[in-house]
């Protein structure tokens, strides 16, 4: 529980600096989550690409989960986009904008943060870290502590709480039932790839042509 201590603190610093100063979003973003990643990969050593190597391996055991958490994560985000069309107009959502330069340099750091950085501290810090299996009541408790934080990223408004949570589901789902931290990282790097891709490919093509 120790481990923990630090970077919660570090989400609250984090959490009032971006109501503080919305408009240095990106670069917030950017510091806490490659705080976690250096935390839990180089302090703790949370994470082995050896591990996830030999995971590579299993289809049953790795690529099925993976895959079905991936899907999950697509209806996921359709879910979040309901709930935000539906509701937005009458309950605060306090989303917390990424604002990104519209030039090459902060792209490439855009698509690394969204792409790599943030679903792997993400998975180190609010599925590994936080969620505990010593019992069925401590792990309830700690599930729905690490679907509140790791919503308080993303959004400040009671809506927008709610909508994040329900995105960080299928990885939480994923991370319970298998207690394997590849398989939700592995899911969710795959997910992010899939919803941030395009967007990154049509920024650079457009800056490239301008």
């Amino acid at each position: 529980m120790k481990r923990i201590y630090i970077p919660v603190a570090w989400e609250l610093v984090f959490v009032i600096a971006t109501i503080i100063w919305p408009k240095q979003a990106f670069h917030l973003f950017f510091g806490f989550y490659f705080g976690l990643l250096t935390y839990f990969y180089f302090i703790y050593k949370q994470f082995s690409f050896r591990k996830l190597y030999k995971n590579f391996g299993r289809v049953t055991g790795f690529w099925i989960p993976v895959a079905a958490t991936f899907i999950g994560l697509i209806l996921a985000s359709k879910l979040r986009m309901l709930l935000s069309s539906q509701f937005s107009f009458n309950i605060d959502e306090g989303a917390v904008s990424i604002i990104v330069h519209n030039d090459i340099v902060p792209t490439f750091f855009y698509a690394l943060m969204m792409i790599i950085i943030k679903p792997v501290s993400e998975e180190l810090f609010f599925r590994k870290a936080l969620i505990r299996f010593d019992n069925k009541k401590q792990t309830i408790c700690f599930t729905i502590i690490s679907l509140i934080l790791c919503a308080l990223t993303r959004a400040h408004g009671p809506l927008g709480i709610l909508e994040w949570a329900v995105m960080a589901l299928p990885v939480t789902i994923a991370y319970i039932a298998t207690k394997n931290i590849y398989i939700s990282v592995m899911a969710h790097v795959l997910f992010e790839f899939y919803d941030n891709i395009y967007e990154v490919v049509y920024t650079v093509g457009r800056i490239l042509n301008r």
